[in-house]
C-alpha cells in the first residue's frame, strides 16, 4: 500500500467513523442467531438503510499456549452480544502508525458484517469478504467500512481481522508453531461465514473473497488450497498475487533472530518446543518492538523478503505457488481454475518502494527525494534483487540494468526503478496467474483490470513522480470515497467513475 499516506489519512478521517452517521438516523436492532442474540446498528439515511454488526468473535483469544497456533472456533455466547462498536485491532508494527496500547490486543479474531436494505432469510444476498492488506504487518478489518459498497451492490460485505507480523506468521520446526497462523485465521473466519451468514441474510453458497496487497496475496493463496472448496466461489486479487516472490517468507530464520532480541536465544534451549514456549511467554509489546527493529536492520532487503509472511509448511501450502500453477495435474491447480477470478493492478504499483519508512531506504545510502542515478540503480539497487532472487547472477543483473536504465536524468531513472519494482512484484506474476487461469475447460470467468485513476491526496511526494495510480489508490475509491469528498472536491464524472467501479466489483461477486 502507499503505507504512510494511507495510514495518516485513515487515522484522521475514517477509524471509528461510520460513513452513514452524518445526517443518518441510528438505532439499535436485535437479531437472534444460532450462536446467540446480537445487538447491531441500523443506520437510515435519505437514500439507504444499512445494518452493521461489528466486532463479532469468530475465534478464541490466541494467547498463552495458543499464541502462534492454529485458531480455535469461538463458538456461541451466553449473553446477548453487543455488536454496535468496532473493537481494538491485532497487535501490529509501530513503525508506520503509533497506537495507544489500549487499541491493541491479541484477542482480535473478530469480524464485521454490513447488510444493505433489509435482513431477509427468503431472498439471501451474495457475500463479499474483504481481507485487508498491510504487508502482513499491520491493518485491520474495521478500517474498511463496507456500508457504501454493500448498499450500491446489494451485497453483504464482511471485513475480518487476522493475526499479523510475528503473531500471525512466526514459523518454526515445532508443531506448536509451524507458521501461517494468520492464514488459518482467515480460513476460520470463512468457515464461520459459511455456517452463520444465513442468520444475517447472506447466501453461504455465493461468497467472493477480495483483498489488496497482502490481502490480494492472501485471497490468491487461499484459492490454491483445495481444502477451501465450498468456502468461497469467486476471487478478486488487487495488487497482490500468490506467485509473487514477495508473498512467501523465510520466517524460520527471522523467528530465531527475533528470539535473540527478546532473550529467547535459540541456542539456550534444548529443543524447538521450549524455544517456542519462551516466545509464547514473552510480552506482546516486546515482540512488536523486536520485530520493528528487525525490519529497520534489514533495510532495503525488506522490500524483497518480508520477514513474517506465509511459508511453505507442507500442510496448508504444500509447494511454492509458482510450482503449483505450473502443474496442471495438481488438485491445487484444479481448485484454482474452478473459481471465477479477477486479478489486477494499479498502473504504478511500484510506488510501494518509496512509500515505506525512510529509515529503510536510508540503508542503501540513497536519497530518493531527488532521484536515482543509473550507477546507483545498476550497482546498488539491482544487486540486492539479484542476490536475493537470482543467486547473485551477474547476467540477470546486467539484463535488468539494460532493460530499465535511463541515463537522461536522475528523475527518469527513479521512475524506471519504480516500474521495475512494480513489474517484478505485481505485474509479471499477476499476468502469469491470469494466463494459467484463463486456459481452462471448467467454464469459470477470468478478468484482468488495470487501475489508472490518479489521486493527488495519496501520490508520493517525490518530485520525480509525474503520473500514475500509486499502490492502494483503488481501495480509496472502493471504500473511502465518501471520506475523501470531505477534504477534496471531485467532479460528477468522478462520482460516476466510483459508482461504476463499485458496480463492477459487486456485479462480479453476484454473477461472475
Amino acid at each position: 500500500m502507499s503505507i504512510r499516506l494511507f495510514l495518516s489519512f485513515i487515522s484522521v478521517l475514517i477509524i471509528g467513523d461510520n460513513i452513514f452517521q452524518v445526517g443518518a438516523v441510528e438505532e439499535n436492532v436485535i437479531i437472534q442467531t444460532r450462536l446467540g442474540g446480537v445487538i447491531g446498528l441500523k443506520l437510515v439515511s435519505e437514500k439507504s438503510v444499512v445494518y452493521q454488526f461489528l466486532d463479532i468473535p469468530y475465534g478464541k483469544a490466541p494467547v498463552g499456549h495458543l499464541r502462534f497456533s492454529k485458531p480455535q472456533a469461538f463458538g456461541s455466547w451466553s449473553n446477548t452480544l453487543n455488536a454496535t462498536q468496532l473493537g481494538p485491532v491485532c497487535y501490529q508494527s509501530d513503525l508506520l502508525k503509533g497506537k495507544q496500547p489500549d487499541d491493541l490486543t491479541e484477542d482480535c479474531l473478530k469480524l464485521n458484517i454490513y447488510v444493505p436494505h433489509n435482513i431477509s432469510h427468503s431472498n439471501k444476498k451474495s457475500v463479499m469478504v474483504w481481507i485487508h492488506g498491510g504487508g502482513f504487518l499491520f491493518g485491520s478489518g474495521g478500517t474498511y467500512d463496507g456500508s457504501s459498497l454493500s448498499v450500491l451492490g446489494n451485497v453483504i460485505v464482511v471485513t475480518i481481522n487476522y493475526r499479523l507480523g510475528i503473531f500471525g506468521f512466526l514459523a518454526s520446526n515445532s508443531n506448536k508453531a509451524k507458521g501461517n497462523a494468520g492464514l488459518w485465521d482467515q480460513i476460520l473466519a470463512l468457515d464461520w461465514i459459511r455456517y452463520n451468514i444465513e442468520d444475517y441474510g447472506g447466501n453461504p453458497n455465493d461468497v467472493t473473497i477480495f483483498g489488496e496487497s497482502a490481502g490480494g496475496m492472501s485471497v490468491s493463496l487461499l484459492s490454491l488450497m483445495p481444502s477451501n472448496r465450498g468456502l468461497f466461489h469467486r476471487v478478486i486479487a488487487q495488487s497482490g498475487i500468490a506467485n509473487s516472490f514477495l508473498t512467501l517468507s523465510n520466517s524460520t530464520h527471522y523467528t530465531i533472530d527475533v528470539g535473540n532480541r527478546v532473550n529467547c536465544t535459540f541456542e539456550s534451549f534444548r529443543n524447538e518446543h521450549n524455544f517456542v514456549e519462551c516466545l509464547q511467554s514473552t510480552d506482546a509489546v516486546d515482540l512488536v518492538r523486536a520485530t520493528d527493529q528487525l525490519y529497520l536492520d534489514m533495510g532495503f532487503q525488506s522490500l524483497i523478503d518480508l520477514p513474517f509472511a506465509p511459508v511453505v509448511d507442507g500442510e496448508l501450502i504444500r509447494k511454492n505457488p509458482s510450482t503449483l500453477l505450473a502443474d496442471k495435474t495438481s488438485s491445487e491447480f484444479n481448485f484454482f481454475q474452478s473459481l471465477d477470478m479477477m486479478i489486477g493492478t494499479c498502473d504504478n504499483d511500484g510506488s510501494l518502494a518509496i512509500t515505506v519508512d525512510p529509515r529503510i531506504l536510508s540503508k542503501l545510502n540513497l536519497n530518493f527525494t531527488e532521484g536515482v542515478t543509473t550507477e546507483e540503480f545498476c550497482h546498488q539497487i539491482i544487486p540486492v534483487f539479484s542476490k536475493a532472487l537470482y543467486n547473485n547472477s551477474r547476467d540477470v543483473s546486467n539484463a535488468i540494468c539494460e532493460k530499465y536504465s535511463e541515463r537522461s536524468n536522475i528523475e527518469e531513472q527513479a521512475r524506471m526503478f519504480l516500474h521495475m519494482y512494480g513489474d517484478a512484484v505485481f505485474i509479471a506474476p499477476g499476468t502469469l496467474a491470469l494466463k494459467k487461469h484463463s486456459d481452462n475447460l471448467q467454464g469459470s470467468a477470468t478478468y484482468q483490470f488495470v487501475f489508472s485513476e490518479e489521486l493527488s491526496l495519496v501520490t508520493p511526494s517525490a518530485p520525480f513522480w509525474n503520473k500514475g495510480s500509486s499502490h492502494a489508490t483503488d481501495i480509496y475509491f472502493l471504500f473511502f470515497y465518501e471520506q475523501l469528498k470531505k477534504v477534496s472536491n471531485f467532479s460528477s464524472e468522478t462520482d460516476l467513475f466510483v459508482e461504476r467501479m463499485r458496480s463492477y466489483w459487486t456485479n462480479f461477486a453476484k454473477t461472475g
